[in-house]
């Protein structure tokens, strides 16, 4: 980050290099494949092929973590965060919904603000959250994070940030076993309660309407809000209740938080680290606390819940598994 807490710089090719035990699954990130590194790739003319790596040539490392978010030529707005897990070996896509889209995880209201409130540029979907899913397994030792920095008139940049280090890698959470429960209120909002590991610190609970989203950016077709978050202290049993109208302002009025028939997923994410403190849009600091008292940044994911809003059926959606090439992101993001 700069001193004033924004992003430094607005393209990058980061590279993160474990310890000698730690390996990227043979035969998945390209180049990264039987290796300890995870990294992305230098942009090239749009006439030759990029290096084909884990993050490619979109993914960079930016004010509160890794996100496709690369500048290119096209100069719209890049708001895009990594969905689903890199190297699950399955292929299925951690939150995919019943229609076998990823689902993003995003802050928003009514802990974050609401993006689509009139006040935000076009594009500007959420908050990022700070976290990126690799399905691969920790090894205790030091890592370290290098970015490269190229440019036209100037001579390349590689900065190499201070080595961190995994002393536990089962952490100090353990797994959320069951998914969330959400008690509709029939007007659009609703309460979620899970039970996350007692020792979390904090608990993001997170909805995303699945039928605005579609697996891209499409407000048009039901012109609501679609990520929601509520940040809870502590762990344990937890619950936060999200109002009936936190969706969309049009003409000074909100929108409903899900509409009526809409397919939904909700997520119980646990941490031992100050997840949302430490990000946008509440923490402008330079060198944020992104640690836990163990020494190390540990989260747990809950499974999904999802339904349909209004449905008899609540909770019964089957996931398709997804099978999807992430590499260089051209499809979605050029």
């Amino acid at each position: 980050r700069q001193p004033n807490g924004l992003t430094a710089t607005l393209a990058n090719t980061p590279t993160i290099t474990g310890p000698p035990g730690f390996l990227v699954p043979a035969g998945m990130g390209g180049v990264d494949g039987g290796t300890n590194h995870i990294s992305g790739s230098p942009q090239v003319p749009a006439a030759q092929t990029p290096i084909d790596t884990t993050l490619g040539t979109v993914g960079g490392v930016f004010g509160y973590g890794l996100a496709p978010d690369n500048s290119d030529t096209s100069g719209s707005l890049n708001n895009f965060v990594f969905d689903g897990a890199f190297y699950d070996a399955s292929g299925a896509l951690m939150g995919a919904d019943s229609d076998g889209f990823p689902i993003e995880f995003r802050g928003g209201p009514t802990s974050y603000p609401n993006t689509l409130d009139g006040t935000f540029p076009a594009g500007f979907m959420g908050y990022t959250q700070g976290f990126t899913e690799f399905d691969t397994p920790p090894v205790a030792g030091s890592y370290t994070l290098s970015i490269l920095i190229s440019g036209a008139n100037h001579p390349n940049v590689t900065v190499a940030g201070t080595p961190g280090a995994i002393t536990n890698p089962a952490g100090s959470l353990g797994p959320i076993g069951a998914p969330p429960v959400f008690t509709e209120d029939g007007a659009g909002g609703g309460t979620a309660a899970c039970t996350v590991p007692a020792t979390a610190t904090e608990t993001l609970v997170d909805i995303t309407d699945v039928t605005a989203f579609d697996g891209f950016v499409d407000f048009g077709s039901t012109g609501q809000s679609i990520f929601y978050t509520a940040v809870v202290a502590g762990g344990g049993a937890v619950s936060a209740t999200f109002g009936s109208t936190l969706g969309a302002v049009s003409s000074g009025v909100a929108a409903p938080t899900i509409l009526a028939g809409d397919e939904y997923s909700v997520s119980c994410i646990a941490t031992n680290y100050p997840a949302f403190e430490a990000g946008p849009p509440t923490n402008l600091t330079e060198l944020p606390t992104i640690v836990g008292a163990n020494g190390q940044a540990d989260i747990s994911f809950s499974p999904n819940f999802d339904a349909d809003y209004g449905a008899a059926d609540a909770g019964a959606k089957h996931r398709k598994t997804v099978h999807r090439k992430r590499t260089n992101w051209f499809t979605r993001h050029h």
